[in-house]
């Protein structure tokens, strides 16, 4: 009876070093695994601002091409980011800017359009600086292993209100 006692007891003790080693194992391991899981995460995130953005700028240029000079390009394409983001991740880290192209005729001729001299080009601009948005820049390792800005351009050839 008392051989029982001793083979249970070495039993157990065997369990509670393996348990020890699995603890051992979850240490050294979780922080590989959570930076995987947030990289995976972050990543995603930062394609999709990108796609919202490339998006969002095509709006914008578009709204110039439809309505002429009169248009908002910024207002067309901060309408866009706010209906297709979340509100963590809008509007912090998001500005624009538009450049009136060096002459018609050379917009005209890059874009196919040929030199009419009714016609304006615009240069309409969007970027995403992603230590200005909170919620990416609380991401762990996000200044390391996220790029510091994103950026989408569009050229629009258009004919000015005042010509039509």
């Amino acid at each position: 009876m008392n051989l029982n006692i001793r083979a249970s007891s070495a039993t157990g003790f065997r369990a509670d070093r393996q348990r020890g080693a699995q603890l051992v194992e979850l240490a050294l391991m979780l922080p590989v695994v959570l930076t995987v899981i947030f990289a995976i995460v972050g990543y995603s995130l930062l394609f999709m601002i990108q796609h919202t953005l490339s998006s969002a700028v095509s709006q914008g240029a578009r709204s110039v091409a439809v309505a002429g000079s009169t248009a908002d390009p910024e207002a067309a394409a901060r309408q866009l980011l706010l209906n297709a983001l979340p509100s963590a991740m809008y509007p912090a880290g998001f500005s624009f800017s538009t450049d009136q192209l060096a002459g018609a005729a050379d917009c005209g001729n890059a874009l196919g359009g040929g030199t009419n001299p009714t016609l304006n080009c615009l240069e309409f601009r969007g970027f995403f600086t992603t230590s200005e948005n909170a919620f990416l820049s609380n991401i762990p390792f996000a200044d390391t292993f996220f790029p510091d800005q994103l950026s989408a351009s569009a050229v629009v050839l258009y004919q000015s209100t005042d010509a039509l």
